[in-house]
This record gives C-alpha cells, structure tokens and sequence, in this order.
C-alpha cells in the first residue's frame, strides 16, 4: 500500500481507481449473472464465489459473486429520487495484472 500511497504514482492510482467505477447502476444479482462488468478501465470478469476445497480444488459455491478474484463482501445503495447510485464493499482491489507489473516498473531506486 505504500506504493500506492506515494504522490509519484498517481497515475498507477488513477488507473486502479478507473476498474472501481461503473457508470450505471448495477445491484450484486446482475453481477452474479454476468460474466464481467465494464468500468471506466476496461472489462473486469465476475464468477461466483466459491467457499471450501482445498488449494482450489473441491469448493462449493456460496451464492457470492467475485471481481476478478475480489469477492463482493456487501452492497450499499443510495437513491435521491431520479438517480440510484450502488457500492459495493469488496475484499480486494480490482485491478489487473499488467497494472501491477507496470507498478514494479515504476519503482524508483532506493524507495521501499
């Protein structure tokens, strides 16, 4: 998280911050039934969750739905009148792997 914090890497933070954000409301049963979701960073992939097994293998699912491997731990909606407005807590950030490898690029000599 300290990379994350550093005011060098607000780019890195800005495209990480684009994969959270959907421009229309979407409630946790939609996303249980899509197979991905498309945000302001592109297209993240949602599978159902699944409790149990060992290293991957024998689990069942629990009814939960995952964003690319974060899974959603509760839902929030807001409603003004004319706009509804959905988060949903996750239990990870949402982001793919190439952004991370882009961030161990960024990482500036002698910094932790």
């Amino acid at each position: 998280m300290e990379q994350i914090e550093d005011v060098r890497n607000e780019e890195m933070v800005e495209k990480i911050a684009a994969y959270h954000c959907i421009t229309e409301p979407v409630t946790a049963d939609q996303l249980f039934n899509s197979g991905g979701v498309v945000t302001l960073g592109g297209e993240v992939p949602a599978e159902r969750s699944v409790s149990g097994g060992f290293l991957g293998v024998g689990g069942r699912e629990d009814g939960g739905v995952t964003l690319n491997g974060s899974k959603v731990v509760n839902t929030f909606e807001f409603d003004d009148g004319d706009k509804t407005c959905i988060v949903h807590e996750m239990d990870g950030l949402i982001s793919p792997t190439i952004l991370w490898r882009y961030a161990d690029q960024l990482r500036i000599p002698g910094s932790t």
